[in-house]
């Protein structure tokens, strides 16, 4: 039996890349796709000391570990210890489904196996099988971390967010609410709805106004607002359906950054995630000032 490195690195670069590339995407962690790719080779590399038995040890359960550590260093450096453990754990989960998801497809179509030093290969290997699990392996994941999400979370906890809009800071403290799945209709992105005067004093002031002059608003003046505060701010118009609102309407806002912190992490958001104001109270004894979208913390 003849096995080409050059190939089997090359399959396994493109595997760790993705899985990697999944977890980056899972937990919302900003990294550069040169880091990734270093972390996918090095994990590559590790594969072809099956090869060579004077490195028979390395092949130990410890060893293995330490391997998944280093790649998960080199790929995202993470800061905290509580973010290295959630990205090595996301890591895990995520080349376990996409090793069971691919190993499935194998079994069903009754593909052919070899096993070279008890590690399984597959004959002529066929790329739509990688194909094929790829996408079912992102189906399963995204969904399943989305069921698990939403029936494991807490719906009291509470965490402060920071809010940055043109050099003007608004600091809240805001619900994880599992209830909350709202996202803006056009980029998809998870929406923070919060309070109009917790975060009145980042917004123009002509924006301040429609808020101050009107509890509902018409879709008209939205429409006015938008163009002429244009150029101070990036406005948004969210529907949502709720209890006793069938067409309801919210105006959000692109923010320029946001800090989520709490006991278990503390992290800077700077992609598109809209912030949508309610003018209204969200909690009868001022507890929160906001609802935040549990996938934001994922």
């Amino acid at each position: 039996m003849y096995i080409y490195a050059e190939y089997l690195i090359m399959e396994n670069v493109i595997i760790n890349y993705i899985i990697l590339y999944v977890t980056k995407k899972i937990t919302r962690t900003e990294t550069s796709k040169s880091r990734l790719l270093i972390a996918a080779l090095i994990g590559s590399v590790y594969t072809l000391v099956m090869f060579f038995p004077s490195l028979n040890f390395m092949t130990k359960f410890t060893v293995k570990v330490a391997i998944s550590v280093l790649i998960i260093i080199f790929a995202f450096n993470p800061e905290k210890f509580s973010n290295f453990i959630r990205l090595l754990s996301t890591f895990y989960v995520t080349a376990f489904v996409f090793a069971g998801a691919t190993f499935a497809l194998f079994y069903v179509m009754n593909t052919n196996f070899s096993v070279y030093n008890g590690v399984f290969y597959i004959k002529d290997f066929p790329i739509r099988f990688l194909i094929l699990g790829i996408t079912l392996s992102f189906i399963l994941i995204k969904y399943v971390f989305k069921y698990l999400q939403i029936k494991l979370g807490k719906t009291d906890v509470l965490t402060n967010v920071i809010i940055n809009l043109n050099n003007k800071q608004a600091n809240i403290v805001a619900l994880v609410d599992t209830g909350n799945s709202l996202k803006e209709p056009i980029s998809q992105r998870p929406v923070i709805i919060v309070e109009f005067f917790a975060i009145k004093d980042l917004l123009p002031e002509k924006v301040q106004n429609l808020f101050l002059e009107n509890e509902d608003l018409d879709l008209d003046e939205i429409t006015d607002i938008m163009i002429e505060s244009v150029d101070e701010i990036k406005l948004r118009v969210i529907p949502f359906k709720a209890i006793g609102t069938e067409n309801g309407i919210l105006l959000g806002f692109k923010p320029d950054e946001i800090l989520i912190m709490n006991e278990a992490t503390e992290r800077k958001i700077e992609e598109e995630i809209v912030v949508g104001i309610y003018n209204n109270k969200l909690s009868n004894d001022n507890k929160y000032k906001g609802l935040l979208n549990p996938e934001i913390l994922y």
